[in-house]
C-alpha cells in the first residue's frame, strides 16, 4: 500500500510540474534586447536577452521546478551558465551569469581546481541538485561572449533540442504596440542563361518608404533584399521580425515565418542572407537549392521576380513580428530589358574580366582546385547554390614583409560557405619555423592570423573563400600587471593581469601563486584574479607566476612578489 501511495504521489507531482506556468526569470520590469529569430552571423538568436540596465547582480530564478541538469563555465558562449531540466520535458538555459548561487559555486569551484581549469562542464542527474520554481539559481552577469550585462534565457524542448519561443507562446507579457520598420531595400540581377547563376546589383535604398507609389524598372528576372529590425515599447534593442512577405500582383512570391528553429537547421541562416551587402541583416527572396531552411519557406519560382510582359505589375512587402504589429511598403514593377542583365550585356561584363581565371562549382559535388603550389578543397554541399569560382595568384612571396608564399585569391568572399574548405599552401621555411608557420588572410595590405598548421612542405588549414598566403608568428604575447613601482596594485582581493599578442592571438594561460595553481578568468586581455584566504595565508609575501602561450606556441612568463 505504502509502495503505491508514493508511486500515485509521484505521479501526482509530476502531473503539477508539468502543468507549472513559467514564471519571469528576473524580478524587473520584462524588457528585451534581444529576441528569438534575431539575425546573427551564422546562426538564429534562439532565445529572449532579458535586460537589466546594464547593471550586473540581479538575481536569476528558476522559471520552472525541475533538477540542475549542468553547469558550465567558458571563456566564450554563455559563460557562467545553468541548465535545469524540468518534468514536463524542456531544459530551460541561464547565459553570462555573473556567478551561482553559493551551494552551486562550491561545486564549480571544486572541479576547476581538481582539473587546473577555469572552463569546466559538471553534469547531475535527477535527485542530486532539485529546484524549485522561482528560487534562486545566481546572478546577473556578463560573461561569455557578452558585450554588456543581460540574462539570455531560452527554453529546449529536450528531446528534439529545438528552442521553443516563449515570448510568441505567450508565457511572458510586454507592451507592444509598434510595428517593425523597413532599414534598407534591394534589388538584384538574376540570369541563369549561361549555365551558372549570376547575380548584380541593381539599386538600393536607405530609405525604402520612399519607394512607395513609385515604379521601378526590372530585368526579366530579379529578386529582392530586405533588411528590417522590429521594435518594442520601452526599449532600444533591435529585434527579431518573425515573418518576411512580399506579394506579387497579390500572389505570394516569398514568404518566410521564423517559427521555432533546430540549431541544425539555423546554421543555414547564411542561405537566407545578402552578404554581398555586408552582414546577416537582409533576408533575400532568393531560395537557394542547399537551403534547408525551405521548410520554413513558402516561395513561387525559388523566389525570383519574373517579368514575362512590360506591363506594370504590383510588388507588396509585409513584415510582422510576434505580436501582430506589422509594416507594408508597395511600389510597381515593370520590366525593362535595356538595363544590365540582358545577355550581351553579362557576355561584355564578363568578357572585360575574362583576366580573373574562374571555374564553374556544382553545390551537391566536391570541388577542388589545384594549382602551383597551392590546393583547395571544398566538401559537397558547402555551398548553398552552384557558381563560379575565381582565383588568381595575387603577388609572389616577399620575405620582408613576412609573406612567406604566394598570395592567392580563391572564390568570392560575398559568397557564403555552409562548410570551411581545406587549403594546402607550399612554401619553403627552415625546420625551427614550422611550428610557427600559419594561413593568413591578407586584406589592404594587412595580413590577419587565419589558423593553419605545418604539415609537409607547406601549411594546411580551414577557410573560406578570400586571399591567403602563410606567414609566421615568432613573438611571444606580452604579460604585465596592474602596478605602480613595480608594485602589484589590488582591488580589495583582486589582482589584474593584462595579456597582449600582437598576431595568433592567446591560446591558453596559466597563474600560479607559491607554485601552485589558482583560479582566474580571462576576458577581454584582462585575467582577474581573486586572492582566496582559503587557499592564500595572509600577512606574508608570496610569489605569483604567470604563463601565457599564443596559437603558434610562443610562450611568456612572468614573476613578481607581492604581499598579502
Amino acid at each position: 500500500m505504502r509502495r503505491i501511495f508514493s508511486l500515485l504521489l509521484l505521479l501526482s507531482t509530476f502531473v503539477l510540474f508539468a502543468q507549472e506556468i513559467p514564471c519571469p526569470p528576473l524580478k524587473v520590469p520584462q524588457s528585451f534586447a534581444g529576441s528569438y529569430g534575431e539575425l546573427r552571423r551564422d546562426h538564429f538568436h534562439t532565445g529572449l536577452d532579458w535586460r537589466v540596465g546594464g547593471v550586473i547582480g540581479d538575481t536569476i530564478y528558476a522559471i520552472k521546478s525541475g533538477y540542475i541538469s549542468r553547469l558550465s563555465v567558458s571563456t566564450g558562449g554563455y559563460g557562467n551558465a545553468v541548465y535545469i531540466s524540468h518534468p514536463d520535458g524542456t531544459l530551460s538555459v541561464y547565459g553570462h551569469m555573473h556567478d551561482f548561487v553559493p551551494a552551486y559555486a562550491a561545486l564549480v569551484e571544486e572541479e576547476q581546481y581538481a582539473t587546473e581549469s577555469f572552463e569546466v562542464s559538471l553534469q547531475f542527474e535527477q535527485g542530486q541538485l532539485p529546484v524549485k520554481q522561482g528560487e534562486a539559481i545566481g546572478r546577473v552577469g556578463n560573461t561569455g561572449f557578452s558585450v554588456a550585462p543581460h540574462l539570455h534565457m531560452e527554453v529546449r524542448d529536450l528531446v528534439t533540442q529545438t528552442p521553443l519561443n516563449y515570448l510568441a507562446r505567450g508565457y511572458y507579457k510586454v507592451v507592444d504596440d509598434i510595428p517593425p520598420v523597413f532599414q534598407r531595400l534591394f534589388l538584384f540581377g538574376y540570369c541563369d542563361t549561361l549555365g551558372f547563376p549570376l547575380r548584380y546589383p541593381l539599386q538600393s535604398s536607405n530609405y525604402p518608404q520612399s519607394l512607395s507609389g513609385t515604379t521601378i524598372r526590372l530585368p526579366h528576372k530579379s529578386y529582392l533584399g530586405i533588411d528590417a529590425i522590429d521594435r518594442q515599447n520601452g526599449t532600444t534593442g533591435k529585434l527579431a521580425v518573425t515573418e518576411y512577405l512580399v506579394l506579387f500582383d497579390k500572389d505570394t512570391l516569398f514568404r518566410f515565418e521564423i517559427g521555432e528553429i533546430h540549431p541544425r537547421q539555423g546554421r543555414y541562416l547564411p542561405a537566407m542572407c545578402e552578404l554581398s551587402v555586408g552582414g546577416a541583416d537582409v533576408i533575400k527572396t532568393l531560395v537557394e537549392p542547399n537551403n534547408l531552411l525551405s521548410e520554413y519557406i513558402d516561395a513561387s519560382g525559388d523566389g525570383l521576380l519574373v517579368l514575362n510582359d512590360y506591363e506594370e505589375h504590383d510588388l507588396t512587402l509585409r513584415v510582422s513580428d510576434e505580436h501582430a504589429n506589422s509594416s507594408t511598403l508597395s511600389f510597381k514593377v515593370r520590366r525593362d530589358d535595356s538595363l544590365p542583365g540582358s545577355l550581351s550585356a553579362i557576355s561584355e561584363a564578363l568578357e572585360e574580366e575574362k583576366e580573373i581565371q574562374r571555374v564553374p562549382m556544382l553545390w551537391y559535388m566536391p570541388h577542388v582546385f589545384r594549382d602551383e603550389g597551392v590546393s583547395y578543397t571544398l566538401p559537397a554541399l558547402s555551398l548553398y547554390d552552384s557558381g563560379w569560382f575565381p582565383y588568381e595568384k595575387v603577388a609572389e612571396a616577399d620575405s620582408s614583409l613576412n609573406i612567406l608564399s604566394p598570395v592567392w585569391r580563391l572564390g568570392d568572399p560575398s559568397l557564403p560557405l555552409h562548410r570551411s574548405g581545406e587549403l594546402y599552401l607550399e612554401c619553403s621555411l627552415p625546420d625551427s619555423l614550422h611550428s610557427k608557420a600559419c594561413l593568413a588572410y591578407f586584406q589592404d595590405g594587412m595580413l590577419s592570423y587565419a589558423g593553419g598548421r605545418w604539415d609537409g612542405s607547406g601549411v594546411r588549414g580551414r577557410v573560406g573563400f578570400g586571399t591567403w598566403c602563410v606567414t609566421t608568428d615568432t613573438v611571444a604575447p606580452m604579460i604585465s600587471f596592474w602596478e605602480r613601482k613595480g608594485n602589484i596594485l589590488r582591488a580589495g582581493d583582486q589582482i589584474f593581469i593584462y595579456l597582449k599578442d600582437d598576431f595568433s592571438g592567446i591560446k591558453d594561460y596559466r597563474v600560479e601563486i607559491d607554485g601552485q595553481w589558482h583560479l582566474s578568468m580571462l576576458k577581454r586581455g584582462r585575467i582577474t584574479l581573486r586572492l582566496d584566504p582559503k587557499r592564500v595565508s595572509r600577512g606574508t609575501k608570496h610569489t605569483i607566476v604567470v604563463k601565457a602561450e599564443d596559437n603558434c606556441g610562443n610562450i611568456s612568463t612572468l614573476s613578481r612578489e607581492f604581499y598579502y
